[in-house]
């Protein structure tokens, strides 16, 4: 109920902190998605580089 109280007082800046948290966060889970690719990419690579080891005819 505070925040509520605090929201409805003039001149708040809770709306606009929610709104650049909201901002923020955004970007933080954009951040993950792309790091979440380019882990995926780079284990497809790993498991293509063990297939190719495994190839290998031993000398």
């Amino acid at each position: 109920m505070k925040l509520l109280a605090e929201v409805d007082r003039p001149g708040s800046m809770i709306d606009n902190y929610v709104t650049q948290l909201n901002f923020v966060l955004s970007r933080k889970a954009a951040g993950l998605v792309s790091l979440q690719a380019r882990l995926a990419r780079f284990q497809h690579r790993l498991k293509e580089q063990e297939i190719l080891s495994r190839k290998r005819v031993p000398r």
